[in-house]
């Protein structure tokens, strides 16, 4: 086996920074590009409301990995034909809109409650492909998915019960 013979991961062509407090705002924009934020292929909704609270929690702080969602729009930039779908990212997204519309807080807060805009480091970044045929998106979905295992409860309360001791053992 050769190095290069490993044939690439598929790449958006389009790449956008997006303030949290427009992310709805340009979501509702998409709309008229035919906007499809639950494909069939798609899991559909399954952080629940705390991991939705922590993720936007983790954006306000400006955290800097995890902020990618990615869309595919065939034509993307030339013809604009074919609907625009989200192909990864369904779980930031959401939370990032149910904090937006004062449907989860963050920090115990509601968006309404803050002063001013959020940290300038509170973006997202969307990602637009252009594949043209629906294969093409499924193979990418799996390309984006098929790797890694996400924590569990009981391995962050691990961690956590580390991180309590080294404070104690430092105080």
């Amino acid at each position: 086996m050769r190095f290069r013979d490993i044939p690439p991961f598929t790449m958006a062509h389009y790449k956008v920074d997006v303030a949290l407090d427009e992310v709805d705002q340009l979501l509702e924009s998409y709309k008229q590009q035919g906007l499809q934020l639950e494909p069939d292929f798609q899991r559909g909704h399954v952080w629940t409301e705390e991991q939705q609270m922590r993720y936007v929690e983790y954006l306000l702080r400006e955290g800097v990995s995890g902020r990618a969602i990615y869309f595919n729009q065939p034509g993307w930039m030339k013809d604009w034909h074919g609907d625009f779908v989200l192909v990864d990212g369904l779980q930031r997204l959401t939370a990032c809109v149910r904090f937006l519309r004062n449907e989860i807080p963050a920090f115990g807060s509601y968006v309404c409650e803050y002063e001013g805009p959020p940290p300038l480091g509170a973006r997202l970044e969307f990602y637009v492909n252009d594949l043209p045929t629906r294969a093409e998106v499924l193979d990418w979905y799996i390309q984006l998915n098929a790797g890694g295992v996400v924590h569990s409860d009981e391995e962050i309360a691990r961690v956590r019960t580390l991180l309590d001791q080294e404070r104690q053992s430092t105080e």
